[in-house]
């Protein structure tokens, strides 16, 4: 018998002790938190990635003569294309490739990393060729720097130009 009433005694204890657990206010319970947690750190990543694109219509000072285009920030939380001293599509070498490089200098207070895409395309911008990625990095305040980038595996045709695509600069 003795042994019949701690267990009921103890099955009583975890009833009231689910009861009272169950009875908390919504924002008392685990389950809340967590969801809410969620949802922040979503707000927070689409809020820290921007736009991505940038919509200003101005000409890029990317030294290619062509028509202005919209240039993407990518990963980058700001324009930077101002950085963009010079951009050369390059020569053909021996293999027939052609390494684009483009030379940029930079306007920040700190330290900086690039990645810049560059396109090869008709002059009229109805038909893109090949592209290419050009990285920098850490690049220092007021610094200049000239880079080639990975070669265009596609034979170019005569008249095709060079632009850059997306230019994004981030603190290194």
């Amino acid at each position: 018998m003795a042994n019949e009433e701690v267990r009921n005694a103890k099955a009583e204890a975890k009833a009231a002790k689910a009861k009272a657990k169950a009875i908390r206010p919504w924002y008392q319970k685990k389950r809340w938190w967590v969801i809410v947690g969620l949802v922040i750190v979503i707000i927070a990543s689409v809020s820290a990635m921007g736009g991505g694109e940038s919509t200003d219509d101005q000409p890029s000072n990317n030294g290619t003569g062509n028509t202005p285009t919209t240039i993407g920030t990518g990963i980058g939380s700001q324009d930077a294309t101002d950085d963009i001293v010079a951009l050369d599509c390059g020569e053909v070498d021996v293999l027939g490739f052609r390494y684009p490089s483009v030379t940029v200098k930079n306007n920040s207070s700190k330290s900086s990393d690039y990645w810049i895409t560059v396109v090869a395309e008709s002059s009229d911008g109805s038909t893109r060729y090949d592209d290419a990625m050009i990285i920098i990095n850490a690049l220092g305040p007021g610094q200049t720097m000239t880079e080639d980038g990975l070669p265009f595996t596609n034979d170019l045709p005569a008249g095709a130009k060079c632009r850059v695509s997306e230019f994004q600069r981030t603190a290194s």
